[in-house]
């Protein structure tokens, strides 16, 4: 639900007016996305200006009846109780012009349990996040701010604006900015408790909080606290049929084998042990002592060659070829346990200077879980000697037949019995502000805002389910299989249990710290300079200094590293860390002027300007300018065009310029080949996928660019690579540029009028965006490598040369070729285009001004956005790629064209009943286009009922008809796109409110 001006008439006589955390005046008149009447400034604006001046976000400039030039979008404390959840990025989601990102469900440990945004889809590093018109201190050397820090229970609105604010903010308000609003001047006593349950019995959710506020010295100040804690329960991939099967990987429990390509035995023995396999599949260890083939045997059930299906599970995706499915171990849902902390209090020194401070402080925890630590590859596999004691008889055999027997053979392996791999984060986050405002003496209206801040994160990351490669491979290589070192010692042929000894002995729990701060001193002066015939010039002026310094660092275990078979990598199987530490320094200036140029003249009732620029000099990148150019235009009473063009800049965060190269595993998903349908997936080079289809018209030359990358002549034929992960190395670039953006908007506002009840309550808003964000810093995905390379687009590498950029990102092993690294370190690469049209309809009226009987009033509220194209260019001078409309996992998103959020409210006092409609478009898997995703819609049902001046009862149901999200692989988790479906299913909370 968007709160709009038509909708405060109602929201006056709300029976939520009394609930609200916030002044119900305030929330009575907050702006919205037509944006026509006067919009409700920050408690912060309202001690500097006069009481009728305001600041929007978008300006520096505080003036009466002030409408917003850029597309403006905004929810209330009121929209957020409606939604039910105990974390504000829930609301925020669901908007339709934001994509989805880190939340709840984001069980991913680049996120670490941050809750971030993303507008337009343009990442969460593009998206400025601020409180009450100030940074807040980031929670990543991302730069990108963690929305868990926000005391929920003193947010009066949340104001969105689209397109480059950098102008305005200064750097990374590209795709735009989110302003949190807090109220100040609380006054009373307040207390506020909910809970909630997903009907299935899981996911459950607790929040309470309490705010204390009171004016002091008379009136002349102000001061306010509020505590808050919430809580919430987590949710495995198991418990829900959609997601029990899934996460598919070659590495197993039982452990595998890819004989080396000099050293393969002979055909006759692996024919023995599993017939119509061939000597480069990957072999599995069943239980029973025989071996098993990922893929190419004719016959599983001959003597010798049983085909284990022990962990094959009936799901709506089934894995093929034996891989082991990891999803049940998965958080669908992350658990969090969060504690909130603000203070604020203001003073009145004299009529011309107030001073102010406040205190945020954030303390919570959340963990991650993904599946049992798998150990692949040359760089965290295993080797096993000839002579090890528990080689069964069929593998023996096998081993018998090369070339050199003796020789030792590698070993894929997943350890289920240290448990899943957890990333216990842990935050402490405070900042600090203070400040003096107040009227300049003897210069007209003008006023001044000049304060100092500082912000502090401290991050610990405890890692538990890793294993220690070079202790493991002790126990490999002691002659009696490690019994000496540990009691049972390590059986690897099959699903065999460790002693507790043996957990003890290979296991490791490192932890890492992060550190951040950030330094900010800022003066604004805003005010009139002088009159032209259509009103008076007003301007703001402002200078700011700004530092950010950061520390990473890992646990000394994290750093190791161990050598085997001369192919060097981290001690720790699947996790590697490097220090990173840096820093960066700004300083800026800007100016803005509003200019009036005509008034009341046929067809222009008032035409205005907007204009602003900023330089800022910073100690990575040096000097930078950004600009803006905003038209107002109203034509009559009602109905008003507004637009303008900007230039943004988003300077490299920290991470990006001075990241550490470490390892990564990128996903590139497997080859799917059933029913004749073959999916461009998996590593290229692998005979089941849609590369090497037989009678291809480009199976050849795919063929022949294998072997040029190094995959033996041998196995090219049966070649197959059936896990899912790769690899890889990121890391930073101290030589990186900014990001340029230019962003062009225009829309027009219509308000209604009519006299008519059935019309005066009616509004509505369209604008059309377009951005364009040049040289952007980022890396090309895995997936995106192989496709180009082996020329998926048909103009990447149309002359399969292994030379060609995209084929040396990556490498490959020269005894079985198979993938051994990608290269996906930070680079300015090419152009992000977006452009599309957000539109909003709100209706309100009162039954009984319509000739009806006295129940009430209804009001609805239509808000969606049109997605004309979503465009990324991964080099200077390639092929633009259109996202519009897809799904994929490659790159993380889901881009329909077509988004809405809908509300219904129906008020009767003191009674309050909301629907609300969630509707996602329809979209196609970018990896395979015949694959397409239906448009989900989910339904929402919110009460009210206020018992009297003091509480107020609210109950509400979520995803009422328990729609179930879209499967597809390969997906982004889950078998689907977590962040934007919903996984819980229908859900319920209660909520209560007192005010004493």
């Amino acid at each position: 639900m968007i709160d709009i001006t038509c909708r405060s008439r109602i929201l006056g006589q709300s029976v939520l007016t009394g609930v609200a955390l916030v002044s119900a005046a305030g929330l009575a008149t907050a702006p919205a996305a037509a944006q026509e009447a006067v919009a409700m400034p920050a408690a912060d604006e309202q001690n500097s200006a006069e009481v009728s001046d305001i600041v929007v976000t978008g300006s520096r400039i505080a003036r009466k009846d002030y409408v917003a030039n850029s597309p403006i979008v905004t929810v209330t404390q009121e929209d957020f109780k409606a939604t039910g959840s105990t974390n504000i990025e829930t609301l925020i989601q669901e908007l339709p012009q934001f994509t989805p990102l880190g939340s709840a469900s984001s069980n991913s440990p680049n996120v670490a349990g941050q809750a971030q945004v993303q507008l337009r889809g343009l990442g969460a590093i593009r998206t400025l996040v601020l409180l009450n018109g100030r940074r807040v201190v980031s929670s990543s050397a991302s730069s990108v701010v963690d929305l868990n820090l926000f005391p929920t229970a003193l947010i009066s609105n949340v104001e969105t604006i689209t397109g480059g604010a950098s102008s305005t903010y200064g750097s990374d308000a590209v795709a735009g900015v989110l302003n949190f609003q807090l109220n100040r001047k609380f006054e009373g006593v307040q207390l506020d408790a909910q809970s909630g349950i997903s009907d299935r019995g899981d996911a459950a959710s607790q929040a309470v909080s309490l705010t204390v506020g009171r004016d002091i010295a008379a009136g002349r100040g102000n001061v306010v606290l509020s505590l808050g804690y919430s809580n919430r329960d987590s949710v495995l991939n198991a418990a829900r049929e959609f997601s029990l099967i899934g996460g598919f990987a070659g590495t197993s429990p039982l452990g595998s084998t890819v004989f080396d390509a000099t050293n393969l035995p002979s055909v006759a023995a692996v024919s023995a042990a599993v017939p119509g396999a061939a000597r480069g599949n990957t072999f599995g260890f069943n239980n029973n002592g025989t071996l098993f083939a990922y893929q190419g045997a004719r016959d599983y059930l001959s003597p010798g060659g049983v085909g284990y299906e022990g962990f094959r599970t009936p799901g709506p995706l089934q894995q093929t070829d034996f891989t082991y499915a990891t999803g049940d171990r998965n958080y669908m849902i992350i658990p969090q346990q969060r504690y909130n902390v603000y203070a604020a209090a203001n003073y009145e020194i004299s009529p011309f200077a107030e001073v102010y401070a406040d205190f945020l402080f954030s303390q919570y925890d959340a963990n991650n879980q993904l599946a049992s630590n798998p150990a692949t590859g040359p760089t965290t596999g295993f080797r096993i000697p000839a002579a090890n004691p528990f080689i069964p008889a069929e593998l023996r055999a096998v081993l018998n037949s090369r070339p050199n027997p003796a020789g030792s053979f590698r070993l894929d392996k997943r350890f289920n019995e240290l448990g899943p791999r957890r990333q216990n984060e842990t935050y402490d986050v405070y900042q600090i502000t203070a400040g003096l405002r107040g009227r300049v003496p003897g210069v007209g209206d003008w006023t001044y805002d000049a304060y100092l801040s500082y912000g502090r994160v401290d991050n610990s990351t405890a890692y538990t389910g890793y294993l220690s490669r070079s202790a493991t491979q002790k126990l490999l290589d002691a002659p009696d299989g490690g019994a000496s070192l540990c009691a049972g010692g390590f059986n690897p042929f099959g699903e065999n249990p460790l002693s507790p000894a043996c957990i003890a002995y290979i296991s490791r729990v490192p932890t890492n710290t992060t550190k951040n701060n950030q330094r900010i001193a800022e003066i604004n002066l805003q005010g009139g300079l002088f009159n032209l015939p259509a009103g008076q010039v007003r301007a703001a002026v402002g200078a700011t200094y700004r530092e950010q310094n950061y520390a990473f660092v890992p646990d000394a275990m994290a750093l190791a590293t161990f050598t085997l078979n001369g192919v060097t990598g981290p001690e720790l199987a699947g996790l590697s860390s490097q220090p990173l530490s840096g820093s960066d320094k700004v300083r800026e200036v800007y100016g803005e002027l509003l200019i009036p140029l005509l008034r009341d003249l046929p067809l222009i009732r008032s035409l205005e300007t907007n204009v602003g620029y900023r330089v800022s000099d910073y100690a990575t990148i040096g000097s930078v300018s950004t600009y803006k150019a905003d038209l107002s235009w109203e034509i009559f009473e009602g109905l008003r065009v507004r637009g303008g063009i900007q230039r943004a800049v988003r300077a490299p965060s920290l991470g990006e310029l001075f990241a550490a190269q470490s390892l990564s595993f990128p996903n590139i998903g497997v080859p799917v080949s059933s029913a004749g349908v073959r999916q461009f997936s998996g590593d290229p080079c692998d005979i089941r996928g849609a590369y090497r289809a037989p009678g291809g018209a480009n199976a050849s030359q795919v063929r022949a660019l294998c072997v040029a990358q190094g995959i033996p002549g041998q196995v090219v034929d049966s070649y197959t690579f059936s896990n899912s992960q790769v690899s890889g190395l990121t890391g930073g670039n101290p030589l990186l540029k900014e990001e340029t953006a230019d962003s062009f908007t225009v829309g027009a506002t219509l308000r209604s009028p009519f006299s008519s009840p059935w019309l005066s309550g009616l509004s509505a808003s369209v604008d059309y965006y377009n951005i364009s964000i040049e040289q952007v810093v980022g890396t090309l995905a895995t997936t995106e490598q192989l496709r180009r390379c082996f020329n998926e687009n048909g103009t990447s590498n149309p002359t399969y040369d292994p030379n060609n950029f995209f084929c040396q990102l990556f490498s490959r092993d020269p005894n079985s070729g198979q993938i051994t690294s990608t290269l996906e370190t930070n680079a300015n690469l090419g152009t992000l285009k977006t452009s599309g049209v957000d539109f909003q309809i709100d209706w309100a009226l009162t039954l009984a001004d319509v000739g009806g009987p006295d129940w009430g009033s209804f009001a609805l509220n239509f808000i969606g956005t049109k997605l004309e194209e979503w465009k990324r260019q991964d080099i200077p001078g390639g092929d633009f790629t259109d996202r519009k409309g897809t799904i994929s996992n490659a790159f993380g998103l889901t881009l329909p064209e077509w988004k809405f959020l809908s509300a219904l409210n129906w008020k009767y006092n003191p009674l309050t009943v909301g629907v609300r409609w969630r509707y996602v478009g329809s979209v196609e898997n970018f990896n395979n286009r015949d694959q397409a995703l239906g448009a989900v819609n989910y339904f929402d049902l919110n009460t009210s009922l206020k018992v009297n001046e003091l509480m107020t009862f609210r109950a509400g149901v979520n995803n009422l008809t328990d729609a179930q999200p879209p499967v597809y692989s390969p997906s982004i988790a889950a078998n689907t796109d977590p962040s934007t479906y919903d996984l819980v299913g229908r859900r319920y909370y209660v909520g209560i409110t007192a005010r004493f």
